[in-house]
């Protein structure tokens, strides 16, 4: 039997799938373990005092939600968005480390992550408008440590149709341009997530080699 490889990362914008598909490959892999890879706040913390003291952030009403949000602007502030960046990625480093040691302890196989380094960079430039080389390779040297990424690809219509949470066509339009981009550059393998669910679970077990 075929060695399961020890971490599965599944990339994109909100709505392509990734939560649905990670629940399937848990079902079917009895030692794998699913982890949301959600932006934590440790060190965060501080920069949001800093934003809510500097007023970075503007509210908004959300039609497809119908409710006002507030988005961070760190765009605006020369320090917000120099220090935005480095401090996720400490606490995502730490989120992950710590998820690793547990792993350990629980005797998983194999990792599934929900979202990694690969998302946290694209929400960076997306929030920022702005990245720094040596950041970037920090991101991309992380998410790079996975034995094995995909990206799943949806376009704006078929995202908003899936998620009723996506605040705006807009945004899921130039979050998935940097996802193809990036995609490209680091030869990480792209599948069409617009397929139904057993299409696209079988284009992940042939990308993946997972035994099921």
């Amino acid at each position: 039997m075929r060695r399961l490889v020890k971490t599965i990362v599944l990339s994109g914008v909100d709505g392509s799938g990734k939560s649905t598909l990670a629940l399937i490959l848990r079902k079917r892999l009895s030692e794998a373990e699913v982890i949301w890879f959600r932006w934590r706040a440790l060190t965060l913390y501080t920069l949001y005092f800093y934003s809510r003291l500097r007023g970075l952030y503007v509210k908004i009403y959300a039609p497809r939600i119908k409710r006002h949000v507030c988005l961070h602007v760190f765009h605006i502030d020369p320090i917000a968005k120099i220090l935005y960046p480095y401090l996720l990625y400490v606490d995502l480093t730490l989120f992950y480390f710590l998820h690793k040691f547990l792993s350990f302890f629980k005797r998983r196989r194999l990792i599934i992550f929900d979202r990694f380094y690969l998302d946290a960079l694209v929400d960076v430039i997306h929030i920022c408008r702005y990245i720094k080389g040596f950041i970037l390779k920090l991101f991309i040297s992380m998410h790079m440590r996975a034995s094995k990424a995909v990206i799943l690809d949806a376009d704006a219509d078929t995202a908003l149709t899936r998620k009723k949470d996506i605040i705006s066509r807009e945004e899921v339009g130039f979050k998935r341009k940097i996802y193809l981009v990036l995609a490209k550059h680091l030869n990480i393998p792209i599948i069409d997530a617009r397929q139904g669910l057993i299409e696209v679970t079988s284009d992940v077990h042939k990308v993946t080699q997972l035994d099921y």
